[in-house]
């Protein structure tokens, strides 16, 4: 069996950013850890994909693990996101995180080189080797060009710190069949906001979730219904109303730029996405704001700092 766990909700901290994409806002970082963690939120992950890593220098990256290392205070448990196109970097960025006291790591297949699985393999031997933390794996095909495949799960089983996979290829077929056959292996984390319910539901005890940002305690109320009291009923009435704005930013094309406007439309803003990304238009505004205050209509949750 793996060496560790994790359970909960895992919020992927949006990184903000001075007027126009800008230098790094560490005051709106702060206010925006209060926000999330003061809603209940149980672990926090900068410089995934919605912190938009791949945007970010590698002091930025580092300034970043830094400065949320020494803010949260023990308010939440941390796990770094320190994928990159590049070893060498992920190596680097991971021994600085885990000098900071991050418990570990989350990492998807270095993007655009598309390696083999036998590759991908010995690539994620070679990080396990040089880091010693525990790895949570984050399948996503979509935005790697990579599938973290049965066959290459198989050729990791003997790293026992390799101990979890975020499953975000939106296959309920690859959901049941890591069930089924990897159960012993990984642990299985959703990595997809629109099907929560279901791999709760199937007893998955963690979420990595990028909308938990500006949607929190939404969140929490969701797991804690499906997770800590096993009401499945009450579970999917939350869901019901989260759907709707997880349906339009997993399929609207503009993720990031939906989870900056929801963190401004929660009291904590963070600023813009940083170029090529361009902001959301103002009718786009206006339908998401909708969904939004829709979904939040029900939920007791936390002032938000900013206020």
């Amino acid at each position: 069996m793996s060496m560790h766990h994790v359970e909960g909700i895992l919020t992927v901290t949006a990184t903000p950013f001075q007027k126009g994409g800008g230098s790094i806002d560490f005051e709106a970082y702060a206010r925006l850890l209060d926000f999330v963690t003061g809603n209940g939120v149980h672990y926090v992950v900068p410089c995934g994909t919605t912190g938009e890593y791949y945007n970010l220098t590698t002091d930025e990256r580092k300034q970043v693990f830094k400065f949320v290392a020494e803010t949260i205070g023990g308010r939440a448990k941390l796990f770094a996101g320190t994928n990159s196109s590049r070893p060498a970097e992920i190596i680097d960025l991971s021994l600085y995180a885990r000098d900071l006291g991050y418990e570990g790591l989350m990492l998807a297949a270095p993007y655009y080189s598309l390696p083999t699985t036998q590759e991908l393999v010995a690539h994620f031997k070679a990080i396990d080797d040089a880091v010693q933390l525990p790895i949570l794996l984050y399948n996503f095909p979509a935005r790697t060009g990579v599938d973290m495949s049965p066959e290459f799960l198989r050729g990791i089983k003997d790293r026992k710190r390799i101990f979890g996979i975020k499953e975000s290829s939106g296959s309920m077929a690859r959901m049941h069949e890591l069930m089924s056959d990897f159960s012993d292996q990984v642990q299985l984390v959703c990595g997809a906001d629109d099907q929560a319910f279901e791999y709760f539901a199937w007893g998955v005890r963690a979420w990595v979730a990028g909308a938990s940002n500006f949607l929190p305690a939404e969140h929490v109320a969701l797991y804690e219904a499906c997770i800590r009291r096993n009401d499945l009923d009450a579970g999917r009435e939350i869901m019901r109303r989260l759907m709707p704005v997880f349906m339009l930013m997993e399929q609207g094309g503009k993720y990031l730029q939906y989870n900056k406007y929801g963190c401004e439309l929660a009291g904590v803003p963070v600023g813009e996405t940083r170029a090529p990304m361009l902001p959301l238009t103002s009718e786009e505004k206006k339908a998401f704001r909708k969904l939004y205050e829709a979904a939040t209509a029900a939920t007791p949750k936390a002032r938000a700092a900013a206020e």
